[in-house]
């Protein structure tokens, strides 16, 4: 049976390493016939993905993952079928675009003065035209030559089989040693953002590291539930059985969907294969195609 993916990053994201078309080909290779392009903090690979799927049989999902907050906690916000054009989460992408330079150099000035350098050039150099993220900060510091006796930054270098991740997860996320200040949209603004772009908005994974959600104490998980979110990504790559079985039925008591992504970035993180999860079952799809329709429907 053909397979879905509803977690797919391409270059775009800053950290992917394939454009639209070159996803649609691995898919086609890999028995993908439905996946959504959710890349962080943009959609400026959606159309092209969107274009090369309906020449090679690809269904294809418009979507993004942007970095949210709620109650001082980083938080990562999938939404499937958003409106591309001058919509409400277009606008909050490019509010996000508009402050990255400014913070790029913040970033690094901050670095500074904890003793590790960074250079504007190997920033961009790591996400080339696209919004630089956190991991292109990383990168700059294990590539700047100034830093090759820093005990931290060494240890990170040849202890971790992917230091930029370990990096970022450590010190420059929001709440770490290194965080430097930036435009980041709360929860409920980006999940009103969603529906008002006529699309779904999904909790992604919620057992990834930097997230951790707690849903043995669900107060945190409920908060979301109470502005909007419509379900959560229960099927993720570094998912244990345990825990998808924890998002399952929480899922199931609050009435939400389930969907599965592999968040595939390419050789950023190498271990992850598109498709990896093997999931099958287009239920997932037409139960967000329904929520889609009634959000819709809300909106007319």
């Amino acid at each position: 049976m053909s397979k879905i993916d509803l977690h797919v990053h391409t270059r775009a994201s800053g950290d992917g390493e394939l454009t639209g078309e070159e996803i649609i080909r691995l898919a086609v290779k890999e028995n993908v016939a439905t996946l959504a392009i959710t890349d962080h903090d943009s959609i400026a690979e959606v159309k092209n993905a969107m274009s090369w799927g309906a020449q090679l049989g690809v269904e294809v999902i418009p979507g993004t993952e942007v970095f949210c907050r709620n109650k001082d906690k980083l938080v990562h916000m999938l939404a499937y079928y958003i409106e591309l054009d001058d919509s409400a989460v277009s606008k909050i992408i490019d509010k996000v675009h508009r402050d990255r330079k400014r913070w790029v150099k913040a970033q690094i000035e901050l670095l500074r003065e904890h003793g590790i350098y960074a250079t504007e050039e190997n920033v961009y150099e790591f996400c080339q035209e696209t919004p630089p993220l956190p991991a292109a900060i990383a990168y700059a510091v294990f590539k700047d030559e100034r830093n090759s006796e820093n005990p931290l930054v060494v240890e990170y270098k040849i202890g971790y089989k992917n230091p930029v991740i370990e990096f970022v997860n450590r010190f420059l996320f929001l709440g770490k040693p290194f965080f430097s200040p930036n435009y980041i949209p709360e929860t409920n603004e980006f999940i009103e953002a969603v529906r008002l772009s006529g699309g779904v908005p999904i909790l992604a994974h919620p057992g990834y590291s930097q997230m951790e959600v707690d849903f043995d104490n669900t107060e945190f998980i409920d908060d979301l539930v109470q502005q909007g979110i419509s379900g959560v990504e229960a099927y993720y790559t570094t998912h244990t059985a345990e825990e998808t079985q924890k998002y399952l039925e929480y899922c199931e008591k609050h009435h939400l969907i389930v969907t599965s992504g592999s968040d595939f970035h390419g050789k950023f993180k190498p271990s992850i294969a598109l498709g990896q999860l093997g999931t099958t079952d287009y239920k997932i799809i037409e139960r967000l195609k329904r929520e889609r329709d009634k959000i819709r429907k809300e909106l007319s």
